[in-house]
């Protein structure tokens, strides 16, 4: 009785805990979703050349360069696309770390975004993504970039250092750490407006992709269509498909594991409150059989005692009183027993009582599930002994009754 609420109690708490874990998780990959639901990315495919060192380095990507007047007006005026956003993405190469054994280069891409207020402010999945130091890019911001955490590591800089691109100063206001840039992989980059970037890689004029955003979710479909037919060959077109997908896939997980874990809760307290019950009918049942059955074994002491002229009230307080010490003997035991075992008992009362746990990292980095623990406060034992110590007041009653109402004489020839 006494374990049966901590037990709850304690499920609850954890069970909390996964909700919340799981409702974060849904609003992030909600927010990554309605971020990237109307995404388009188009480019120049371009086909590697093998037999240059650069192309086979693992990880070498390059961007082809488009004029911004062959394309923006072009696609901005394919239907129900809403804003046409245009990027310059270039790689740089400069000596350092090794890739392999026959260059010692490494390389990042300076990446050029419209720094305008209206475009970042409602398409904010064009910025660098999880800015772990500093503050991210802004609008009218000028002589100033944020660095991948991977490019700050090389260049041994960090927020308010300055650093050289390509012979023009910036000031450094941000590092991003790991993390998507719209429907793109993680660029290793240095992040600036995309005026500057132009200038310092002397590509005025020239982007290398368009993000296209559509005015609804649905409309991606056919404008991704409508680009198959203007350009059937020598781009590349890139829709969230499998980033719709997935999110939707996460999202959809994580309600039903809220939606089982409050099934189970429900039937744990449903279990619990059966088993309280239970508990309640079972002490009392147990305390009336044996006060009856002392009753019956001391006979002849009360047909004794009410020889003697002990009174009917004290034959009824004596058993009474005996009923409630028993009790509260057992009460005493029965609370130990639970500080004890209280989670054990917890698993063993409550059939579902196991399939809640709280997920933790162990040393050697495997995720494992811990079971829930019980603890029992204070008042709780105090209730429950109280409780206990009732029941067998009550318990007794009956037999005390019947007891005192026993005559001596017949009491006196009892067997």
């Amino acid at each position: 009785m006494v374990t049966l609420p901590a037990s709850i109690t304690a499920n609850q708490q954890a069970s909390q805990k996964i909700i919340d874990r799981d409702t974060k998780t849904i609003e992030e990959w909600t927010a990554k979703l309605n971020l990237v639901a109307t995404e388009i990315d188009f480019q120049i495919s371009r086909i590697p050349d093998f037999s240059s060192n650069r192309d086979r380095i693992e990880g070498y990507q390059d961007y082809p360069l488009m004029n911004l007047t062959d394309y923006n007006d072009k696609l901005s005026l394919i239907p129900n696309v809403e804003k046409v956003i245009p990027i310059l993405r270039e790689t740089q190469w400069a000596p350092g770390e090794k890739y392999n054994q026959e260059l010692a280069v490494y390389l990042y891409d300076v990446y050029g975004i419209p720094l305008e207020a209206d475009v970042i402010n409602k398409y904010p999945s064009i910025l660098p993504s999880n800015i772990t130091v500093g503050r991210n890019l802004e609008a009218g911001d000028n002589g100033v970039v944020v660095l991948d955490e991977v490019v700050a590591g090389n260049w041994s800089v960090g927020v308010g250092d300055t650093v050289d691109v390509l012979g023009q100063t910036f000031t450094v206001v941000g590092i991003k750490g790991e993390g998507q840039m719209g429907l793109d992989s993680r660029a290793i980059g240095v992040f600036m407006s995309i005026e500057e970037a132009q200038r310092v890689t002397n590509n005025t004029g020239k982007v290398s992709f368009f993000h296209i955003f559509a005015d609804n979710a649905g409309n991606v479909e056919s404008i991704h269509a409508t680009l198959r037919s203007l350009y059937p060959t020598n781009v590349k077109i890139t829709v969230a498909t499998y980033l719709r997908n997935n999110a939707q896939h996460i999202i959809d997980k994580g309600s039903g594991e809220i939606e089982s874990i409050q099934r189970t809760m429900n039937q744990i307290q449903s279990n619990a409150l059966t088993g309280m019950v239970l508990t309640v009918a079972v002490q009392g049942i147990v305390i009336l059989v044996i006060m009856m059955y002392s009753v019956r074994e001391r006979t002849k002491e009360i047909g004794t005692l009410k020889a003697m002229g002990t009174s009917n009230t004290n034959i009824l307080g004596q058993f009474m009183l005996e009923g409630a010490l028993l009790s509260l003997i057992a009460g005493i035991i029965g609370i130990t027993t639970a500080v004890i075992g209280a989670s054990e008992l917890g698993h063993l009362v409550l059939p579902n009582f196991n399939i809640i746990g709280i997920d933790q990292i162990v040393p050697d980095g495997v995720t494992t599930t811990q079971p829930v623990a019980v603890s029992i406060a204070p008042q709780l034992l105090l209730a429950g002994l109280g409780i206990a110590v009732l029941l067998g007041t009550l318990g007794s009653l009956y037999p005390a009754w019947r007891a005192a109402r026993t005559k001596p004489a017949e009491a006196m020839k009892y067997e």
